[in-house]
């Protein structure tokens, strides 16, 4: 029986990783391509988008998911606030804000 425990030790040893911090830190060379990006929405949100995503199905786009759809929101969102300084920015969205607080 010490046998078969000390073998399961040497095994469970030499197959241990070691850890490595320096995965962690950002280079240089890794290859841009895209991230997974949870986000949270309220549900019109969400089904709002959903719609968008059926509605360009619909129409001819088979491709249409709710990736696209928020990919061509955050490009519009891109191209508002392009060349706009820090203040610009933050008051571009509290103008949204209080926007969306009176319509409602």
């Amino acid at each position: 029986m010490a046998d078969k425990k000390s073998r399961l030790l040497e095994r469970a040893t030499a197959t241990v990783r070691q850890p490595r911090p320096d995965r962690l830190l950002e280079t240089g060379d890794k290859k841009k391509g895209y991230r997974v990006v949870a986000i949270s929405l309220y549900t019109p949100e969400a089904e709002w988008i959903d719609y968008l995503t059926h509605v360009l199905q619909r129409a001819g786009n088979p491709k249409a998911n709710r990736s696209l759809v928020i990919r061509e929101a955050i490009a519009q969102l891109q191209e508002n606030l392009e060349g706009k300084s820090p203040d610009e920015t933050l008051h571009y969205f509290i103008e949204r804000q209080v926007r969306r607080s009176n319509a409602s």
